[in-house]
């Protein structure tokens, strides 16, 4: 074969082959379906008090970071919605089974977000990859003040 010919070949299979395969590996809405449990730790912003800032009046307190760790459950129902709920523990301040709802995006790559509201109007946001099929989800928060991270599993 000549050259040209193989640059040929070499073009159409990248073009009508490659793509084709990743379509059969890609991610939908519904790849998230069902109940996942979840597991995470991270560091949230806690703002110093009034007295611990005194002797800098002409400062705005600093926040400082402390550990959070949680567990929890989250339902997938497979066309965009989310909910679920958590216990988390960090800076002497526990929270037990606080439910939240919420929807996801899902792109063909497997990568999406998510956004969660908590009963008391509280807004997280995620960036997520799935792997494994939709049988585990890596996630990472995006909010300001707050870096966590978790994996979920499908139950």
């Amino acid at each position: 074969m000549t050259a040209k010919t193989n640059s040929l070949l070499i073009a159409l299979f990248s073009t009508c082959v490659v793509p084709a395969l990743r379509a059969d590996n890609g991610c939908i809405a519904a790849t998230l379906n069902g109940a996942y449990g979840f597991s995470g730790s991270g560091f949230e912003a806690v703002h110093k008090s009034a007295a611990a800032t005194a002797n800098s009046a002409s400062q705005a307190p600093t926040p400082g970071f402390a550990p959070v760790t949680f567990v929890g459950t989250l339902s997938f129902t497979g066309d965009g919605m989310v909910s679920g709920s958590f216990t988390a523990n960090g800076n002497g301040h526990q929270e037990k089974a606080d439910p939240f709802t919420g929807a996801y995006v899902v792109n063909a790559d497997c990568t999406g977000l998510v956004a969660v509201t908590e009963k008391d109007g509280h807004e997280s946001h995620f960036t997520v990859t799935i792997t494994d099929g939709g049988r585990e989800l890596l996630a990472m928060q995006t909010d300001d003040g707050s870096a966590r991270t978790f994996v979920a599993k499908k139950q």
